[in-house]
């Protein structure tokens, strides 16, 4: 039996999995800053 579409995929869905993690972690120091920015000035 050959598996290589199968491993294929596996390593296809990892490798964008890996690739969309870097990519939030990069994104989420901006993100949280202008959120916390957004519900202090609800307080003000």
């Amino acid at each position: 039996m050959d598996f290589g579409p199968i491993t294929g995929a596996i390593d296809a869905t990892v490798i964008v999995g890996a690739i969309s993690a870097i990519a939030a972690l990069k994104v989420l120091p901006g993100v949280a800053k202008w959120g916390y920015g957004k519900v202090i000035g609800w307080f003000r």
